[in-house]
């Protein structure tokens, strides 16, 4: 059982308004690329974001959020995407920071400024980069390679977020570049 920390959630700074367990039954996974015709899939996803912190690094603190999110396609058992990460708070700096790997063995390490009070939150990763970058295993990289990564989220209220989430690939096969785009609207359960 995990012990859940209690911190002030002005240390959160804007990732407080996720603390919580979410759900989201809209979700659009869009995947197209400029041989392939466009596949889109209907899913449902559940997120949860537990408090962390203070995380300390020489004379720098970090807060954020441990979370775990599962998705499925519409109708079915089995999730066709899981991860694990961290959320992280700089407010030295105002950074946001998500780091996090999924089940086919990709590790994003993903950020971007972020004002105090905003409700709009943006992270960009790319595989070239040595600050936010991309990281996966050498067989996924020659099916499969993946160069960037770029989300946006929006808090529409306390309860309510959406977010839109666009993954490049290039296909070992044959050099083609693959756009994968996730959207969903969130829910607060608690």
């Amino acid at each position: 059982m995990q012990h859940i920390q209690t911190i002030d959630p002005a240390c959160l700074g804007p990732l407080s308004q996720l603390v919580g367990s979410w759900e989201g039954d809209s979700g659009h996974d869009d995947y197209s690329s400029t041989t392939t015709e466009p596949v889109e899939t209907r899913y449902r996803e559940s997120t949860t974001f537990e408090p962390v912190g203070p995380i300390r690094n020489g004379n720098r603190e970090l807060y954020g959020l441990r979370y775990t999110t599962s998705a499925w396609p519409a109708g079915e058992e089995q999730p066709f995407h899981q991860e694990l990460g961290y959320w992280l708070w700089s407010p030295k700096d105002h950074q946001i920071v998500r780091c996090f790997t999924n089940q086919h063995g990709v590790t994003i390490h993903a950020g971007g400024y972020c004002p105090e009070g905003s409700h709009h939150i943006e992270m960009m990763a790319n595989a070239e980069s040595d600050e936010y970058g991309i990281s996966s295993c050498p067989t996924l990289n020659e099916g499969h390679k993946t160069l960037s990564f770029k989300f946006e989220l929006d808090m529409l209220n306390e309860k309510q977020f959406s977010y839109t989430e666009e993954t490049h690939l290039k296909n070992g096969a044959n050099e083609d570049v693959l756009v994968h785009i996730d959207r969903n609207a969130m829910t607060k359960l608690y």
